[in-house]
């Protein structure tokens, strides 16, 4: 079965805030395949990637996870890069450059590199590694613009870890390490679809890069230490994400520079959530998950101008919404339920 990864960490309580009105959107789910799909991007085009599961031709019980980019119901699985031997896309910009990070098992031979590079790909040009910046051995990146002209994601170097950027110049690629960043304990840096705000968790707190007209990022914290793991952030700057608590439950959260940090209220029965999206109409998607055991969720929730609710619509397989643009359109993790799995052969 697929599993949504998210990062774990601890975090400070709060008490949740709910609005009263009910949401009056249409949405679309866009998804290649109704089961075994795990969607990490999205463009305005309703393009998609991520993962399907696949079985290995040589060996049907063996699943393999597969990435792709997916325009409709076509799919295109996204190759290896020349040395790497696995390919893990974050997100895709609307003219259809896809990034992520490949990866590598480190080797004897190997010391002193890195195991991960940051990629791009696109139909014409291929898959082709984009460096990191000077002295760090490994880099990662989490999103793009929707232009296609700057990615957001971090690399690691000795004793280091810094949230970064990648421009395009032409048809290559120059880093830069954001300002006052190496303490990095995110997994994921994202980008807003301009390109002007970059989120992470620096030090245990959660903090927003800002880039001015002249070109010039600066740094605020936007919360506590353990308030938020950021996980998304839209063109006004608003971003979303998951504040973990001790009893090893999370609580999904959004902050604005109007309305500060502040929780989401959970549907009634449900003790766990998290916001993975924003769109910049400011509707926020993510997960909600009843108690260990239990035979509630994980299900995939909306939240737009009114109480947060659960994604029902498109069937109990929609375990967690993991991205949207400002059409509308959603997709994330499509798992069959536990409970609907077939029994194993008799003994």
């Amino acid at each position: 079965m697929l599993r949504l990864i998210v990062l774990l960490g601890a975090a400070l309580g709060m008490p949740a805030l709910a609005a009263a009105a009910q949401p009056g959107e249409n949405y679309q789910l866009v998804t290649p395949r109704d089961i075994d799909i795990v969607a990490t991007g999205i463009n305005e085009r309703g393009d998609i990637v991520g993962f399907e599961a696949v079985e290995d031709r040589k060996d049907p019980a063996m699943i393999k996870e597969v990435p792709f980019y997916a325009r409709g119901k076509n799919i295109t699985h996204l190759p290896l890069l020349e040395g790497y031997t696995a390919t893990s896309p974050a997100g895709v910009s609307d003219d259809g450059i896809v990034v992520g990070y490949v990866s590598r098992p480190i080797r004897p031979e190997r010391r002193g590199t890195g195991s991960n590079q940051a990629f791009v790909w696109d139909a014409r040009a291929g898959i082709r590694g984009i460096g990191m910046p000077q002295g760090d051995l490994s880099s990662f990146a989490s999103g793009i613009s929707r232009d296609g002209r700057r990615i957001s994601g971090y690399s690691v170097g000795p004793n280091r870890k810094r949230a970064c950027i990648w421009e395009r110049d032409g048809e290559s690629w120059k880093p830069a390490v954001l300002p006052e960043s190496a303490q990095l304990r995110s997994m994921h840096v994202p980008i807003s679809g301009d390109g002007r705000f970059i989120a992470a968790m620096e030090v245990d707190s959660p903090c927003l890069w800002t880039r001015d007209a002249s070109g010039r990022w600066t740094r605020e914290m936007i919360g506590s230490v353990g308030s938020m793991v950021p996980r998304a952030v839209n063109n006004a700057g608003t971003v979303v994400g998951t504040r973990y608590t001790p009893d090893g439950l999370s609580q999904a959260v959004v902050w604005s520079r109007s309305r500060g940090l502040r929780p989401l209220a959970k549907p009634q029965g449900y003790v766990k959530s998290e916001a993975l999206a924003i769109n910049n109409r400011d509707v926020i998607v993510g997960m909600v998950d009843g108690p260990s055991g239990g035979k509630l969720g994980p299900n995939a929730f909306v939240h737009d101008r009114g109480p947060l609710r659960v994604l029902d619509q498109w069937g109990p397989n929609f375990a967690s919404a993991t991205v949207i643009n400002d059409r509308g359109q959603i997709s994330g993790v499509l798992e069959k339920k536990e409970d609907e799995e077939p029994a194993g052969p008799p003994r």
